[in-house]
């Protein structure tokens, strides 16, 4: 009796305490079944934050939690210090929509410059506080009916661009700006070959648009080559095959998958799907620099065949070649817009090269700063990439390929007159002395400097507002750049 009594208080400190481990355990399993696949992130895995009242409606009230935190969160995603406290929160998943009264307006504000060639997305970006992609998205989907009365929830585009812009990183060239001045050139060049194609369905109006929106996502502010030569992980992932533009797209899509909220392709049937995602992986993938000549090739061998487009029942090809197009047609903007962007291009370059020489890579001869001459580099790209694609989608595009040849021979003047005149980069991206001693071979000879009234500084002209201020950050995923 006694040794039962000794052992019955042990026993029932156990009983109660399984009692207590079973009703935590039955607790969590409920939990994840209620958010299971997404649909509601458990509170304790994510981030929320209030809305900033109660009024706002439920689509404009998003917020931000999936993408990456720390240095890789877009500058541009604007935090809420301001909201007013409310006892509703928000899923972590989505971004807080802090323009959402204001966005309906800045789309009206452009609808007249949609299809326009000087379209300035420098200056969007400033107008827009920094939501220059989400901006321009709405508005040619709103242009071409696709918004309200078709197929999209206007909460889950609007949700699902405010993720996607978020994860633009803000990089000299490859940032979100990028990516609203692509989605503006994919539309202007669906407008002009609207005669040779006849119809478009808005199938593919959408998954071109989207696919612009998108075609730079994530981008890290270097070359593919550069993944491989460093090992990056992506370029593990992707076997070393157009790293960049897979991760893009793979990026694009796994967004939508986060969540209901952010899944813009529910509305399609299965078949309408498969569609839409099979245009949108091509067309991305068909940016990589690396494929250029063979698209080109292709294209033309097609056309050749096949001269009436609208006779084509499988238009991949086509999308492939204006989306590429796209991506690479500012130079032919009007002069004080591809200046702008030529700036930014060689920045990003001079800073890749900066970060090749700080982990002992190769400098690439693109992305030497001691030898970049930016007015070579841009007529070299422009005789040798942009003006034979140009000429090759003029088929397609005629009316469209007429005017960027145009503005492209009043730029190619302007960087050869800039070329004699002795321009070779903007002061800002000057190489230090140390890199100017260290390329000559250490042989001590004193640099000489110019006087601020002459050379190049005499040289720079007006270009647009820098779509990014510098961001101090601490680059995890890449070498750290030399101070």
């Amino acid at each position: 009796m006694v040794v039962l009594a000794v052992l019955r208080l042990p026993l029932r400190l156990i009983s109660r305490l399984c009692a207590w481990w079973l009703r935590i355990d039955l607790k969590t399993a409920e939990l994840l079944r209620r958010h299971d696949r997404g649909a509601l992130p458990p509170p304790q895995q994510h981030d929320v934050r209030q809305e900033p009242s109660n009024s706002t409606p439920r689509h404009q009230a998003t917020m931000n939690g999936g993408a990456p935190a720390g240095p890789h969160a877009n500058h541009v995603a604007d935090q809420d210090e301001n909201a007013s406290s409310s006892n509703r929160q928000i899923p972590g998943h989505l971004v807080y929509d802090k323009y959402a009264s204001q966005r309906q307006g800045w789309c009206d504000s452009i609808r007249d410059q949609t299809y326009a060639w000087n379209f300035n997305a420098f200056e969007l970006y400033t107008r827009t506080h920094g939501n220059p992609l989400v901006t321009i998205t709405v508005t040619l989907l709103e242009t071409y009916e696709l918004l309200d009365g078709w197929f999209l929830d206007r909460a889950k585009v609007v949700n699902y661009l405010l993720r996607v812009e978020q994860e633009y990183n803000p990089n000299s060239y490859h940032n979100n700006t990028h990516a609203a001045d692509v989605t503006q050139t994919a539309a202007v060049i669906l407008e002009s070959f609207k005669k040779q194609v006849k119809e478009i369905p808005k199938l593919e109006y959408f998954s071109i648009i989207i696919a612009s929106a998108v075609h730079d996502l994530g981008h890290l502010g270097v070359n593919n080559d550069f993944l491989i030569n460093s090992r990056h992980p992506r370029a593990t992932m992707y076997n070393d095959k157009s790293v960049n533009e897979n991760f893009h797209i793979a990026r694009a899509f796994a967004i939508a998958r986060e969540s209901p909220d952010l899944d813009i392709f529910s509305g399609f049937s299965v078949d309408d799907q498969k569609q839409i995602r099979k245009l949108m992986i091509e067309t991305v993938l068909s940016t990589d620099m690396a494929v250029h000549f063979d698209l080109l090739n292709r294209f033309t061998s097609q056309v050749d065949a096949k001269p009436d487009l609208s006779e084509w029942t499988d238009r991949t090809l086509l999308y492939q070649m204006l989306v590429h197009l796209a991506d690479i047609a500012n130079p032919s903007r009007p002069f004080h817009l591809a200046r702008g962007w030529a700036e930014r291009v060689i920045e990003e370059f001079c800073d890749q090269g900066d970060r090749e020489a700080a982990i002992g890579l190769p400098v690439s001869a693109m992305c030497n700063r001691t030898a970049m001459n930016m007015p070579r580099a841009q007529l070299g790209f422009i005789n040798i990439f942009l003006k034979p694609t140009l000429t090759c989608f003029e088929r397609a595009a005629p009316d469209f390929v007429k005017m960027a040849l145009e503005h492209l021979e009043l730029t190619i003047q302007e960087w050869s007159a800039l070329d004699r005149a002795g321009l070779v980069l903007p002061p800002h991206l000057m190489p230090k002395p140390a890199q100017q001693q260290d390329e000559a071979g250490g042989q001590g000879q004193p640099q000489q400097q110019q006087n601020p009234g002459q050379g190049q500084q005499q040289q720079r002209a007006p270009v647009p507002p820098r779509p990014q201020a510098p961001t101090p950050r601490e680059d995890r995923q890449l070498p750290q750049r030399t101070p």
